[in-house]
């Protein structure tokens, strides 16, 4: 039996979408020729961290806390000590994201190695959008397909593959898009940024021809 011709596409669909969440990392790094003193430095500075979160008003916010590292450093210019920790907040209301960097940031000048970044924006992996543009990219692949065929003076038989791009190549992060560390805070735009999502599919048809 004599194979049909086969017509093969790629398409697209893109939206830039608000974010479902945003995620703050607070980090204490101490450092110290003696390893109990950067371990003490930690401990003190990180407790002024837990105040803060304790302090913070009802944001639904969620804590997750890392566990303490310290490691010898030889490699630098002056081997040290080094003793960290830190904590990841994530909140839902992404309009007040600078509410939650605002008390760490005012840390910066009383805690010993405090580190900030943030906001991390996040987008959930069940959110609508995702569902919308893979039937977007298929629709567009159905009538890029039918284009073609019609230019060649046929019709578009049944379908014989489609295919996720990302299967193959795993899953894609969203980029983390970060505002920046503790100084100059007052100038920073704490508004949430948008993410761009985009689904893929490869299709390919049967092309019946005159």
């Amino acid at each position: 039996m004599t194979q049909l011709p086969q017509v093969a596409v790629h398409a697209s669909a893109r939206r830039e979408v608000v974010p479902d969440s945003f995620e703050v990392v607070v980090r204490v790094a101490c450092r110290s020729a003696d390893a109990d003193a950067a371990m003490a430095a930690l401990t003190t500075g990180f407790a002024r961290v837990e105040e803060t979160i304790d302090a913070l008003p009802a944001l639904d916010v969620v804590a997750r806390r890392g566990g303490v590292s310290q490691r010898w450093i030889p490699w630098e210019q002056d081997p040290a000590w080094l003793a960290s920790r830190n904590v990841r907040l994530t909140g839902r209301d992404v309009e007040r994201a600078g509410d939650v960097i605002a008390p760490f940031a005012d840390l910066s000048g009383a805690v010993d190695g405090l580190e900030l970044t943030g906001p991390i924006w996040q987008l959930d992996s069940d959110h609508p959008v995702h569902a919308e543009l893979q039937a977007e990219a298929v629709h567009e692949a159905r009538a890029r397909a039918q284009r073609y065929a019609a230019a060649l003076g046929g019709t578009l038989g049944p379908l014989i593959e489609l295919a996720d791009p990302a299967m193959e190549r795993g899953p894609v992060p969203f980029a983390a898009r970060s505002a920046g560390h503790v100084e100059g805070f007052e100038t920073m735009d704490f508004s949430p940024v948008l993410i761009e999502v985009e689904a893929s599919v490869d299709g390919r048809w049967a092309l019946v021809l005159p």
